[in-house]
C-alpha cells in the first residue's frame, strides 16, 4: 500500500518555476536546465517504478516515496522505502541511459555514451549510507530493530551495467525487482513487527517526513531582478496580463481568467522567500491597489502572521 503520492519533490517544482521566471538571456539559465533536466529523469525514474512496485502484496507492504528524515546529525532521502513485517528494503532509483560501469576501486559510477565519459557519486555507498542511517534512525526514535535490505535500480532497460560481478546482487534493471523481491522474502522468514507496531513505525516515518527546501536563488547566484515578474497567462503563458473588471485579461491572446494571480503567489513563495506582503505581491504581479491585492491575498487562504500592513503570507 502506498502510503503517500508518487509526485514531484519541491527541488523539482521549484527547479521547473525557475526556468520559467528566468529571463532567456540570463547566462546562467544553461546551468539550470541541465539540472532541471537530471531532476525531471529522475523524476521518471520514479514514476516508472511504481509499476513494479503496485504488483507487491498490498497487506504486506507499506511503500513510502520521497522519503527524508533526520538521524541526529544529518538528513537523509530515500526514493522508495518498503516497510514489511519481517524486513525493510530501501530502493534507490537512477535513469541513466548508455553503458554505466561501478568504479569499486575509487567507488564512482562512471557513465559512457557517444564515447564521452561523465563521471557520479557511487550509488551503492549512497544506499549503503542510507541503511546506516536508517538504522540509527530507529534506535534514535526507539523503534524496534529491524533487517535493513537495499537496492540500486536502473529503470531504462537500455542500460547496460557494468562492474565487478558481486554487484548484481545489490544492482538490477527495474524489470528484475519482482523476482529480486521474492528472494528476500524467502530470506527473511521471520516476523520480526506485528501489525500494529508496523503501521507504528509508518506513521513516525510519515509524521517526521521533511520536504528540502532549497533557496535556489543562493544555489545558483541570482537575485530577484533576475526573475521575470508580473501574471503569466494560462492560455498563452505570456507575463502580460492586465487587471481589467475584477479579471484579469491577456492583450495577446484575448484570454481572461479570475485566478491567474494564485500561481504568480506561488512563484514568489518558492523561489523568492517563504512569505510575501501585500506590498510585494502589487510588486510582484504588477498591482497598483492595496485593496484588490488585500481581497486577492485573503481569498488564497495562505497561513498569515502580523497585522494590517505589517502582515505577511505564508507559503502553505
Amino acid at each position: 500500500m502506498f502510503l503517500n503520492e508518487i509526485c514531484k519533490s519541491d527541488r523539482l517544482k521549484s527547479t521547473e518555476l525557475l526556468i520559467i521566471r528566468l529571463k532567456e538571456t540570463h547566462k546562467l539559465r544553461p546551468n539550470v536546465m541541465e539540472d532541471l533536466r537530471k531532476l525531471l529523469a529522475g523524476f521518471r525514474g520514479e514514476k516508472e517504478m511504481k509499476y513494479y512496485l503496485q504488483f507487491l502484496p498490498e497487506k504486506d507492504c507499506l511503500i513510502i516515496h520521497n522519503l527524508r528524515l533526520y538521524d541526529g546529525k544529518t538528513y537523509f532521502q530515500i526514493d522508495y522505502l518498503i516497510l514489511t513485517q519481517r524486513f525493510a528494503l530501501i530502493l534507490e532509483c537512477k535513469n541513466y541511459y548508455g553503458e554505466v560501469h561501478f568504479d569499486s576501486n575509487f567507488n564512482q559510477l562512471i557513465r559512457k555514451v557517444d564515447e564521452k565519459e561523465e563521471g557520479f557519486s557511487d550509488p551503492i555507498s549512497q544506499a549503503k549510507r542510507h541503511q546506516r542511517q536508517l538504522q540509527t534512525y530507529f534506535k534514535l526514535h526507539n523503534l524496534p530493530p529491524i533487517p535493513i535490505e537495499f537496492l540500486v535500480i536502473f529503470s531504462n532497460p537500455s542500460t547496460i551495467i557494468k562492474g565487478n560481478p558481486a554487484i548484481k546482487d545489490k544492482v538490477i534493471h527495474s524489470h528484475s525487482f519482482l523476482e529480486k523481491w521474492e528472494q528476500m522474502h524467502l530470506k527473511y522468514k521471520v516476523i520480526v513487527m506485528d501489525r500494529k507496531m508496523l503501521r507504528k513505525v509508518s506513521k513516525n516515518f510519515m509524521k517526521n517526513n521533511t520536504t528540502e527546501t532549497v533557496d535556489l536563488l543562493k544555489k545558483y547566484g541570482l537575485q530577484p531582478s533576475d526573475l521575470i515578474t508580473g501574471v503569466q497567462c494560462p492560455a498563452c503563458e505570456k507575463f502580460a496580463m492586465q487587471r481589467k473588471k475584477r479579471k484579469w485579461f491577456c492583450p495577446h491572446c484575448n484570454s481572461y481568467d479570475t485566478a491567474a494571480h494564485q500561481k504568480a503567489v506561488i512563484d514568489y513563495l518558492l523561489l523568492i522567500k517563504p512569505t510575501i506582503t501585500n506590498k510585494e505581491f502589487r510588486e510582484f504581479a504588477h498591482i497598483t491597489s492595496r485593496e484588490t491585492a488585500a481581497k486577492m491575498l485573503v481569498r488564497m487562504k495562505l497561513p498569515s502572521t502580523g497585522e494590517n500592513k505589517g502582515r505577511k503570507y505564508h507559503k502553505p
